[in-house]
């Protein structure tokens, strides 16, 4: 005798159709958390990137502030350049600015560029007016491609004494000091045999708009008196906190911590071993799924770097 094969009633339909849909919102709601946790990360990843990325580029620099050749301990400056920023007996300052509601420290700073281009004395000075003999393909870390000057200030330096003077002019392998700014020493002759030109730059760490937009505001690197473009080296900036750290007793150890740079005075700037920058950035909008601000994910990093050679400026 057959049997009749009854198929699936409603209630079973229904069931199956209740967890059909729970499998498909839970399955949704995995793919959704995945895809923000994705989107998170990686928004979190570009982030600590641009941080890395300002203290690569800034490292070097910050390390040489205050280079002044090997004999830093003996420089002479000309009193027209005692002015800020090229004075390398005071390397760094800069002033208070406001970038669209965000005050911040315009920071300044300057140093003997040895990593642009070392240039040796070939003979020695027949006066203090010069002029300094120099190799004529060496003379490339002044001049632009056209030949043209753009260093117009150098320091020369023999390990016992260095000198920061204005180029007049470069001719024939011959660097020229500007009449009006003659060295205080003779390089290149005697005791002073190795002898090293360098060219001296400022920089400024400054806030902008990114381009010409008016919604990011950027953190741009720029040479002060030259006519390349800025570099920009952050995006999406939202905060940018620059404090200092001395050692006021001369011992070495670092006593006075995170020192505000609107209250330093022209002693403390000699006594800076540490610069801290507090840098916040805040990522593009949906990185963070229904999150605040248009879903932007925004962190703060703080950078640590130590200008060595000012120590040594100040060691007898």
């Amino acid at each position: 005798m057959k049997r009749r094969q009854a198929g699936a009633g409603l209630v079973e339909l229904m069931i199956s159709l209740v967890l059909g849909l729970l499998i498909s919102a839970l399955a949704m709601q995995m793919f959704m958390t995945s895809r923000a946790s994705v989107s998170n990360q990686e928004a979190l990843s570009f982030l600590q990137e641009s941080a890395r990325y300002v203290s690569y580029r800034l490292q070097p620099m910050m390390r040489n502030i205050g280079y002044a050749g090997c004999a830093g301990n003996n420089l002479y400056i000309d009193p027209k350049l005692k002015n800020p920023p090229y004075n390398l007996e005071f390397p760094m300052g800069g002033k208070e600015r406001t970038h669209r509601g965000l005050s911040y420290w315009n920071m300044t700073f300057a140093f003997a560029d040895k990593e642009a281009g070392v240039i040796p004395l070939t003979d020695s000075m027949d006066s203090l007016s010069g002029p300094l003999k120099v190799e004529s393909n060496d003379v490339t870390a002044l001049l632009d491609d056209d030949g043209d000057l753009v260093e117009d200030i150098a320091l020369v330096s023999d390990c016992l004494n260095s000198d920061m003077f204005i180029i007049n002019k470069i001719t024939d392998g011959s660097i020229y000091p500007d009449p009006d700014t003659g060295l205080n020493n003779l390089y290149g002759s005697g005791s002073s045999s190795v002898s090293n030109v360098y060219p001296v730059k400022a920089w400024e760490l400054r806030l902008e708009d990114q381009g010409d937009s008016e919604k990011v505001r950027s953190l741009y690197l720029d040479r002060v008196g030259a006519d390349f473009l800025a570099e920009e080296i952050a995006s999406g900036v939202t905060d940018f906190v620059i404090t200092f750290s001395l050692d006021t007793d001369g011992d070495g150890q670092v006593d006075t911590l995170n020192k505000a740079a609107s209250s330093m005075t022209d002693d403390d700037w000699k006594k800076v071993r540490r610069i801290e920058i507090a840098l916040t950035l805040q990522s593009q909008p949906g990185a963070v799924s229904g999150g605040p601000n248009q879903g932007r994910l925004e962190r703060t990093f703080n950078l640590t770097f130590t200008p060595r050679n000012l120590q040594l400026a100040g060691e007898d």
